[in-house]
């Protein structure tokens, strides 16, 4: 079986790798598609006219530019080049990670057009029970047979695990006795940053420290964020692209990972958290619960206030090392060989439509 993944988000995330390679074993080829112009995309369409399945993991390339009628234009080549590919019997698989882009100016267009997206596929694959009643709810959708669940696939030896967390430690010029809070990730508005640092400053004790690292999406407020709070000796912040042979050591060195997100369906970050072993605080919402259980994480309510001070002041006093052993058997549980089997069965069950 043919299947063409778009767009091509291989290089910087193993998700898309992982899955192609455990999908070769049930006899399924995949190649990429490109992220092209707007105008060059019927003939980016026609090439993939020989395929059985076009499988697509994120939107908001080809729906989104840069002004209303851009956005307008290439959505409309989209979802034209959709039906043209349905004419050719090509079967059209979405797997949905986010309702609509988190900084997107264009919501209720991208909205728009992901629902009319959502009508045209053979199936709609989501990461979880929550993530499908939402997709069924903002999407409008009435043939709720064809939304499946399938869980995303675990990062265990996706990237290196070799360091310690005494060698990660002194790497990164932490005390041994210190207990580190990791938030890793884009620094992105949704991310919730900015209320981490404030629920951190609440906790009041001399050994915690809060570790702020990722590369942001806009450098000025990145640049006044780190300004801020640089005064502060328990905040550590690293702004800057991590390579992958480097996430080993902030993974390491951390002893509890907070994910403090405004807004999440399918969080990645809590799978590569569980996959090296560590207790996650994240908010009860969108697929987090579904992956997440209260042996191993610190789920609050994201609607109370004090939620996320709440959860960091039970980490602080919490057996750590013991939920983090929980968490990576729970990682185990999501494996990618029984992914790609349910993906295959995905891919034939709608040959068949």
């Amino acid at each position: 079986m043919k299947v063409i993944f778009i767009p091509d988000y291989s290089k910087g995330n193993p998700y898309q790798k992982a899955l192609t390679d455990a999908l070769s074993k049930y006899d399924v080829s995949v190649n990429f598609g490109n992220i092209v112009g707007t105008f060059k995309m019927p003939r980016e369409f026609w090439g993939w006219r020989k395929a059985d399945v076009l499988h697509l993991h994120w939107q908001h390339p080809f729906l989104l530019a840069h002004s209303r009628m851009k956005t307008i234009l290439r959505a409309v080549f989209f979802i034209t080049g959709l039906l043209l590919l349905k004419v050719f019997r090509v079967r059209v698989v979405w797997t949905v990670h986010n309702i609509t882009s988190h900084d997107t100016r264009f919501r209720s267009f991208e909205l728009f057009f992901c629902k009319l997206l959502a009508k045209l596929c053979n199936r709609i694959i989501t990461h979880g029970p929550s993530a499908r009643q939402a997709v069924i709810n903002e999407y409008k959708l009435t043939n709720n047979s064809k939304v499946v669940v399938i869980p995303h696939g675990n990062y265990i030896g996706c990237y290196k695990n070799s360091i310690g967390q005494k060698q990660a430690r002194k790497q990164l010029g932490l005390e041994n006795k210190d207990l580190i809070f990791l938030y890793f990730g884009q620094i992105r508005p949704y991310k919730g940053i900015i209320e981490l640092i404030e629920a951190f400053g609440g906790l009041g004790t001399s050994n915690e420290k809060l570790l702020v690292v990722g590369q942001p999406q806009n450098s000025e407020a990145a640049r006044t964020l780190a300004q801020k709070y640089e005064a502060n000796h328990k905040i550590g912040m690293i702004f800057d692209f991590v390579p992958d042979d480097d996430i080993q050591i902030y993974m390491n060195a951390t002893d509890v990972i907070v994910l403090p997100y405004k807004d999440i369906l399918t969080s990645g970050t809590a799978l590569l958290a569980i996959s090296f072993g560590k207790p996650v605080i994240a908010p009860a919402t969108g697929c987090i619960p579904d992956v997440l259980d209260a042996e191993g994480s610190f789920l609050y309510d994201p609607s109370d206030k004090e939620g996320l001070l709440k959860a960091m002041q039970l980490a602080s006093g919490a057996d750590l090392k013991e939920m983090g052993k929980h968490n990576l058997q729970l990682a185990k549980k999501y494996n990618w060989g029984d992914i790609a089997k349910k993906t295959s069965a995905v891919y034939k069950e709608c040959s068949g439509d």
